[in-house]
């Protein structure tokens, strides 16, 4: 049942109005401006229905002071008053009123804005309940679009760039390189005998070392670098603003952390050694020339 505030300093306007309202609506009622500020915040009524006419704070103070709140602002205000001037009318809008009624007025009439102005009021909480929903639902799906995306360039195993968001990196930055010049090193890299690894102590034992070299990876190159696993047992790093020399040092100073790292596998000390191999990237040729010259070097490395 909605609630509506009636505001009236005539103890026979309240009444009678009362009576009308009372087996439609929850009718509370104030003699006065204070009371009815005081009760309109403590009962956050439906529909105000307010006289102008009060001693001390009148109608349009009460509503000016009611709209000038945020916990009450959104509930209408109907004015019912015995003032009739056009200049009255105005200033009950301007003081926020959504409808003005003059005295005597119509039972029916009065009962007829009443019902359209909660009906409204109900569209409106509707609508802003709606689009509430509406917008959290955007900002889940959103949520879960950006997670897709991460996941959709994330190698699944040890959790850094996969090949996918590699070559899209690359893209990006053979553009900069045309744009801007510079260097750029790649480096492709791969576990020595790693199918060994496999082979001895099980594939559990494979991707914890998978994961503890891309830990190490990460830990031994810069913020801007990438390091992304290419496939298998593979990694490809690179190394913007790196000359070869530059790339070289990278490499090196990887393949010296993979050496000395200690990576156990149920109480067992594991040796891991990495290849590397290193290339200057040319930006006037694609990328797939890149990594093959990157990977000739990581053959003759082997050899």
């Amino acid at each position: 049942m909605a609630k509506i505030l009636l505001v009236d300093d005539s103890p026979v306007n309240l009444k009678i109005i009362s009576r009308l309202l009372g087996n439609a609506y929850e009718v509370i009622v104030a003699g006065d401006g204070p009371t009815a500020v005081q009760l309109a915040t403590e009962e956050m009524p439906d529909l105000i229905l307010l006289d102008v006419i009060m001693p001390g704070m009148d109608g349009f103070a009460v509503c000016r002071f009611l709209k000038s709140q945020l916990a009450t602002t959104d509930i209408p205000v109907i004015f019912i008053t015995v003032l009739t001037e056009p200049k009255d009318i105005i200033k009950g809008f301007e003081a926020g009123g959504q409808d003005y009624i003059t005295k005597p007025f119509c039972s029916l009439e009065l009962c007829a804005r009443i019902k359209t102005h909660l009906d409204l009021r109900e569209s409106r909480e509707a609508s802003k309940a709606y689009a509430e929903q509406l917008e959290a639902k955007n900002r889940e799906l959103n949520e879960i679009l950006e997670n897709l995306e991460i996941i959709a360039v994330t190698d699944y195993l040890t959790n850094i760039p996969n090949r996918r968001y590699m070559v899209q990196r690359l893209q990006d930055e053979v553009a900069r390189l045309k744009r801007n010049s510079g260097n750029m090193t790649i480096a492709l890299a791969d576990v020595v005998n790693f199918k060994r690894i496999n082979d001895c102590y099980g594939h559990d034992c494979g991707d914890l070392v998978l994961k503890e070299i891309a830990g190490i990876m990460k830990a031994n190159t810069r913020e801007q670098d990438v390091v992304a696993r290419w496939g298998g047992d593979e990694f490809l790093l690179m190394l913007p603003d790196t000359d070869l020399n530059g790339g070289r040092i990278v490499a090196e100073k990887i393949r010296q952390a993979l050496e000395t790292a200690v990576i156990c596998y149920q109480g067992k000390e594991l040796a891991v050694a990495m290849t590397l191999g290193v290339a200057q990237f040319d930006p006037q040729q694609d990328i797939d020339a890149n990594i093959k010259q990157a990977d000739e070097a990581l053959y003759q490395r082997k050899r």
